[in-house]
């Protein structure tokens, strides 16, 4: 093959004679390079290649002597071309990247490459070409750009946005984070953080930069128009652009944070209100008790007057029954729970007890009660009393009028199980994970209660180290069991 013609301006001073014995050396320089050599002439047809290029390439020097690149290398051709055509008309292109399949059969190559024209007796000759693979590299780093690309995208859903910044300058931020911010992700770019912090979180944040704290913390942002956001933030380590920098992911928690203060100012009032209903309002309720009650032991009252009395009487007993809730409702939030004070205990004498009361109040229901097994052990015997009327009471009002209450009482060897059904329709199931939840009514429930009774008995429960569960269903009925051990927590 022809080898490259070298340009010599005709002006300069002529060239020292290169010693015939060089020119092998030289040779062996062109084939050894690495680099991939070529040359083509005026008409932009190859009339030399060197070894490395024929390996880089896998074409034999045959595929390339007298033919153009679009014959040889028919997918770099569209960029290769350009190129050419302004090097053959004297502008070099240095270390210009050129990619695209070698030939139809192949995969996109990546190359880089310089072009500088050639002279000779001051015409241009041709084009000399020098090429470097770099297909792996650029594969490396379209997988690294896709990698990041999808780990932004992994950020971008997993938070309400995020930015980048070095010592504290922002790099690059998230398009969502800058709509938080009010602002065009541009105008985030370059400026301090501390911008977009306001003055009462600073330290806290200059704290957790200088630590390079990794887990999350909250602080106070301030958008564009100097509105103040209540924000959530997860500082990591990551390389950008060849540096360390710190990504931060970043969430509102407004509406989170305003739920909470709307809840614990609820919850506040809510507290202050049943201490003065449960305290101040049972001095006047006790008066009322004692005349109605000295009213029916004087006589002398009308069958009327009786009547009326006697729905006084009823009356002040449901307001009193009201007012122990809202005090055990007051002592479960206020104390960690309600208090017990377990005593020697036979269940069988208390059961007895409850349900005869029932039955005196609602004599025209059957209350059936059993008791299995040994029932004795150390339980609070008011607590357990009142954990018997709240679900015998609840049974009662949720069941028809002609249908039986079933109460058991079994021993078992860890301690007893309690039983109490009705045969009322099944309670839905939307209202089974709240049932035992403080102030929740089911649908059917009457406007005697606070919708506390269920909440208080599972207080009981838990206090003597139990559970209670329910079991409800068509054709079934609805079945609240309890298991309590036999002695209770402090016995």
């Amino acid at each position: 093959m022809a080898q490259p013609v070298l340009h010599r301006p005709h002006a300069a001073a002529p060239a020292s004679a290169v010693p015939e014995e060089a020119h092998s050396c030289f040779g062996t320089l062109l084939q050894a390079s690495g680099l991939g050599l070529a040359f083509l002439d005026k008409e932009l047809r190859f009339r030399f290649v060197n070894t490395p290029l024929i390996t880089l390439t896998g074409m034999p020097s045959s595929a390339y002597e007298g033919r153009s690149t679009g014959e040889v290398w028919p997918g770099l051709a569209p960029g290769l071309v350009p190129l050419l055509t302004r090097a053959l008309a004297g502008e070099s292109s240095v270390g210009t990247r050129v990619s695209g399949p070698l030939n139809a059969s192949g995969g996109v190559r990546h190359f880089r490459m310089w072009l500088m024209p050639a002279s000779s007796g001051g015409l241009r000759s041709g084009v000399g070409i020098m090429m470097e693979d770099e297909t792996e590299r650029v594969e490396k780093e379209l997988a690294l750009r896709a990698s990041e690309e999808r780990l932004r995208g992994l950020v971008a859903v997993s938070c309400d946005g995020y930015f980048l910044h070095d010592s504290g300058v922002i790099l690059e931020v998230s398009r969502s984070l800058a709509n938080l911010f009010g602002c065009a992700p541009e105008e985030m770019v370059g400026q301090p953080q501390a911008r977009w912090v306001a003055p009462e979180s600073r330290d806290a944040v200059q704290r957790a930069m200088s630590r390079q704290v990794e887990s999350p913390y909250e602080l106070m942002g301030l958008r564009a128009d100097g509105k103040r956001l209540f924000l959530e933030v997860l500082g990591r380590t990551v390389e950008y652009a060849g540096r360390t920098v710190r990504m931060t992911a970043v969430w509102d928690i407004s509406a989170r944070k305003a739920a909470e203060e709307a809840a614990a100012r609820a919850d506040a009032f809510r507290d202050q209100l049943l201490g003065v209903v449960g305290h101040d309002l049972r001095t006047p309720l006790y008066a009322i008790q004692l005349s109605a009650g000295a009213l029916q032991r004087g006589g002398g009252l009308t069958e009327n007057q009786a009547r009326q009395v006697a729905h006084v009487s009823t009356a002040t007993r449901r307001m009193e029954r009201m007012i122990h809730e809202l005090l055990d409702f007051t002592r479960a939030r206020l104390a960690g729970g309600i208090p017990v004070r377990p005593t020697p205990l036979s269940l069988d004498k208390l059961l007895e007890r409850v349900v005869e009361e029932f039955q005196v109040s609602h004599p025209t229901r059957l209350i059936a009660s059993k008791v299995e097994g040994d029932v004795r052990g150390s339980w609070d015997e008011s607590r357990l009393g009142q954990l018997l009327d709240n679900l015998v009471g609840n049974a009662v009002q949720h069941s028809p009028e002609d249908t039986p209450v079933e109460v058991k009482v079994a021993g078992v060897p860890d301690g007893i199980t309690l039983t109490v059904r009705n045969e009322g329709p099944p309670v839905p199931l939307e209202e089974r994970a709240t049932l035992f939840e403080p102030f929740k009514r089911g649908k059917r429930a009457s406007g005697d209660g606070l919708g506390l009774g269920l909440y208080i008995a599972r207080q009981i429960v838990v206090a003597h180290g139990g559970r209670i569960s329910v079991e409800s269903g068509v054709g079934l009925g609805t079945r609240f069991i309890v298991w309590l051990p036999r002695h209770a927590p402090g016995a």
